[in-house]
């Protein structure tokens, strides 16, 4: 952030969705703390990602036209070749946002196939935590950047290097607490009390503390209708499939309803077992983590 502004990529566009454009760069430019960076001509590989690794956001306008082309490759345009650097780094940078518009532009205008090709592989691609939408009003767009760049202003939890980072539920303190017990003596052990009503963003520490640990386990046995949802927000959250950090996601069989969840995902290890096991299956998960990772 420059000077505690946000600063926002707005992507080329064909010349059909400029007026497009022009609304929102002035809407972006008269919000407060907003900066708008933008590239109207394609240039290196080096020079885009450059731009938008001093961006938070980066904002693409999708018209009718394809637009105009690479002049090393005819059958790309400059917009798209723009989009999939955005793309790119959007998968490798977690707080980097990137918003797709595709608004109403001239019904008697008829869409490029290269175009269409374009925007089905826009939709087919959509990602956790892009945003795309089609709304007719660019103040309504822009108020949807604006929140989104204010979720960026997020708190930097206590984080320590751990083996173990186990998250539960407070109904199952107790039981996790014995846990932790049979466990700290031979691994490091970092835990999360999920208590309800609180204002504390549990997905953004988690994320953080994922990050810092070999393993993460999300325990349950009486709140098994909290664990399988939570799992699965916090798993799309540290990357889903690409996440360097494996999910062991583990219930008690009793009660006998917890025999029926299961969370089914790449990284993501899920089993219900005898509650007497469940240090025993933490510590064999974490050995295959630490024997693969040598």
């Amino acid at each position: 952030m420059e000077n505690n502004k946000h600063i926002i990529f707005l992507g080329h566009t064909s010349s059909d969705s400029r007026e497009k454009k022009e609304e929102i760069y002035i809407t972006l430019e008269r919000a407060d703390n907003i900066i708008v960076e933008g590239s109207n001509i394609a240039k290196t590989d080096e020079s885009i990602y450059k731009e938008l690794s001093k961006s938070e956001c980066a904002v693409f306008i999708l018209g009718k036209k394809y637009g105009e082309t690479l002049p090393s490759d005819s059958q790309t345009s400059v917009v798209k070749y723009q989009y999939n650097h955005a793309l790119k780094y959007f998968k490798e940078t977690p707080d980097f946002k990137l918003v797709v518009w595709l608004p109403p532009i001239g019904d008697d205008m008829e869409t490029e196939n290269l175009q269409k090709v374009f925007i089905n592989e826009v939709l087919n691609g959509i990602l956790p935590g892009m945003i795309f939408t089609n709304t007719s009003s660019p103040i309504q767009l822009v108020d949807d950047i604006r929140s989104i760049l204010k979720k960026q202003s997020k708190l930097e939890f206590p984080i320590h290097e751990t083996e173990v980072f186990l998250i539960f539920n407070q109904i199952d303190e107790n039981e996790a607490d014995d846990i932790i017990e049979l466990l700290s003596d031979i691994v490091s052990i970092e835990k999360l009390n999920i208590i309800q009503d609180t204002d504390i963003d549990y997905s953004e520490f988690c994320f953080q503390q994922i990050d810092k640990s070999k393993i993460a386990v999300v325990y349950f046995k009486e709140s098994a209708e909290w664990a399988l949802p939570f799992a699965q927000q916090v798993w799309k959250k540290v990357g889903g499939a690409s996440s360097h950090t494996p999910i062991l996601f583990i219930g008690d069989q009793d009660p006998s309803s917890n025999l029926n969840i299961n969370f089914n995902a790449p990284r993501v290890i899920s089993m219900i077992v005898s509650g007497e096991i469940i240090p025993l299956e933490i510590k064999v998960n974490l050995d295959k983590v630490i024997e693969s990772n040598i």
